[in-house]
Order: C-alpha cells, then sequence, then structure tokens
C-alpha cells in the first residue's frame, strides 16, 4: 500500500512537471510568436505644400511676393514601427516653422492618427525661396515662439501647412511595410563654407542692426580685406535608409551642414538644393518620378548651417546661371550618399 502511494505520489508529480513543463513551452512559443509578430516597419511620403502665388516669399531683408514656381515645395514624412513604438520625421520646405504651427500638426496628428506628439519629430529645411509660415493673420507681425497670452489665429498658409502635415503622417502610416534599415555617413567639403571671418577694418564688421561685431557675416569680396574663417566646417552627410524587405528603396533622411543655396530669381518659389537632393537621388537609385510606387522619398535636413554657406569668399569664381547653384549642389550630396549607399548592410 505504501509503495503504491509512494508510486502513485511519484507519478502525479511527474504528471505535474510534464503539465507545468508543456505549460511552458506553450508560453515559450506564444512569447516567440509574439517576438515574431513585431516586425520592423517603414512608411514615407510627400505631399505638396506649394501656396499659391501672391505669398510672400521670405528670406531675404525684403519679402516678396511670388510671381512663378519653379518647383514644388513638399512636407516630407518617414514613419517606422518596431511593432512597439511608432516614430515620424517630418521635414518642410519652408524658412521656418514656429512652434504653434508645429503643435496644430502635432494635435491634428494625434487626433487623425492616434500618434502622441511626443513620437514626431517636425523640422524646416531653411529654403530662403518658400512662402512664409510665421505671418500673423490678426496683425502685420509675426508668429513667434513662446508666443505670450491668447493663441493667435493662424493665417490661412499656416493652417494649411498643419493640415497637410497631418495628411503627410497619416498616408506616410496607411503605406507602413515590413522593412529594413541602414544608416552611415559620406562627406563632400567642396560646398561647405564658413560665412563668418575676421576682417581687418571695423567698418566691414558693422553689424546692419547695431552694434560692432567681433567677426563679419558674408565679408565682401575682397580678399585683401579677409584674415581667416571664424571656425571649422562640417563636411559630414549623415543618412538613414529604409528598404521593402524584397530591397525596394522606400525612403532615405540624411543630414548636411549647408544653408541654402540660393541663385534662384526674386519672387520664385523653390524647394532649393533640398528638391534637388530628392529628384537626384530617386533617379540615381532608378526609383524617381512615377516609376515607383509608393513613391521614394528623399529627405535633406538641414544641419548646424548657422555660419556655413556654399560662397567660397577666397575664390567666388564666375557668376553662375540661375539655379545652376543649386542644382551643383544637390546633385553631388545626392551622388556622394548614393556612393555610400551601395556600401549599405
Amino acid at each position: 500500500m505504501e509503495g503504491r502511494e509512494t508510486a502513485n505520489t511519484s507519478m502525479n508529480i511527474i504528471l505535474r512537471i510534464g503539465w507545468v513543463a508543456a505549460w511552458l513551452c506553450s508560453v515559450v512559443g506564444f512569447s516567440r510568436a509574439a517576438e515574431e509578430a513585431k516586425v520592423f516597419r517603414a512608411g514615407a511620403d510627400r505631399t505638396d505644400i506649394t501656396p499659391e502665388l501672391g505669398v510672400l516669399i521670405v528670406g531675404a531683408f525684403v519679402p516678396t511676393p511670388a510671381t512663378h514656381v519653379h518647383d514644388p515645395l513638399y512636407v516630407r514624412t518617414l514613419v517606422l514601427d518596431d511593432g512597439t513604438t511608432r516614430l515620424a520625421f517630418v521635414l518642410l520646405d519652408n524658412v521656418g516653422v514656429p512652434q504653434i504651427v508645429c503643435d496644430e500638426a502635432k494635435r491634428l496628428i494625434t487626433e487623425k492618427t492616434g500618434l502622441p506628439k511626443s513620437h514626431v519629430l517636425i523640422a524646416s529645411t531653411h529654403s530662403h525661396s518658400a512662402g512664409s509660415a510665421r505671418e500673423r493673420a490678426d496683425s502685420t507681425e509675426d508668429i513667434r515662439d513662446g508666443f505670450v497670452g491668447a493663441k493667435p489665429k493662424l493665417p490661412p498658409y499656416s493652417e494649411f501647412i498643419a493640415r497637410r502635415v497631418a495628411d503627410s503622417v497619416q498616408v506616410a502610416i496607411n503605406r507602413l511595410e515590413p522593412a529594413k534599415i541602414a544608416w552611415s555617413s559620406g562627406s563632400d567639403s567642396t560646398h561647405v563654407f564658413n560665412r563668418r571671418w575676421y576682417v581687418k577694418s571695423e567698418e566691414n564688421r558693422r553689424n546692419p542692426f547695431g552694434g560692432v561685431d567681433t567677426v563679419r557675416m558674408n565679408p565682401p569680396a575682397n580678399p585683401k580685406e579677409l584674415i581667416k574663417p571664424a571656425g571649422p566646417i562640417d563636411p559630414e552627410i549623415s543618412f538613414l535608409a529604409v528598404q521593402s524587405k524584397s530591397g525596394r528603396p522606400l525612403a532615405l533622411v540624411a543630414n548636411y551642414s549647408l544653408h541654402y543655396v540660393g541663385g534662384i530669381p526674386i519672387g520664385v518659389i523653390s524647394g532649393d538644393y533640398f528638391g534637388v537632393f530628392d529628384r537626384r537621388l530617386g533617379e540615381m537609385l532608378g526609383v524617381g518620378g512615377d516609376r515607383s510606387d509608393p513613391p521614394f522619398v528623399g529627405m535633406m535636413s538641414n544641419g548646424t548651417s548657422g555660419n556655413i554657406n556654399n560662397i567660397n569668399f577666397v575664390n567666388r569664381g564666375p557668376a553662375m546661371a540661375p539655379y545652376e547653384k543649386m542644382n551643383r549642389v544637390g546633385n553631388a550630396v545626392a551622388a556622394e550618399v548614393y556612393r555610400v549607399y551601395q556600401t549599405l548592410e
């Protein structure tokens, strides 16, 4: 009897261990299945934000009304999702979008998609040939970051930008598909020059807004007046790229520390070299224009460009035709990114 009880007890323990083991296997299997279900996905979009003619183009000391469109302005978006967290990167062809416009865009994004505001990054390319997102509708003043008091009513173009940003994020989410990701960097020092110089005369250090500076921004074309640049340059072109699982290019986000390039006639709307980079990189990857569905989106963000522009103050060289300089820069930067792109794993 005792032996039978012992045998029964041992059998019960074995059965229980077997049951626990089977349960653990099922839990582990479920966990693995859940992990396998967390697929990295990416989606991108390019949405037109070109304003109507007559809008003020800002960037120069005196804003001028737009009379012509050379190439469209866009909001470009990349959404990444690892199965747990979703992020959106948004770049706008605009000289500078104030915080309250970004806040309105994020509010609409959350309302449309459920994506938290903290998971959205919005930045401008700093194109000097775009319409202003800062002009207030209720006065002649600009909308300023850190506005105190009642929230100003957004002017029509600022409201349009906010809504188009939200639309672009929604479309990018709609396009999410299993993807792979890589990142790297290249370098191009031929198009970046420090624009602040130590100069000899005090007259050339007078600030147009008042006072005398230690260095001169954008010094005159007189090599004998120049002493040395006030700092270094940053030639790096860092970038992040995503492809579909089959290897089809989906999007690329690059960063180059170069101001707008310009060489664009007065009154003309253009995305500057940021737009050229997008078009040319798509062509080089064989997915430009209508050759890719969904379309490839090449995004260029403006890096630490406060002291860096595209003017060689020692040797300015011959004058260029309209749009020539922005095309040279955009094509060159795209070519360097394409060169490194071939080595990505």
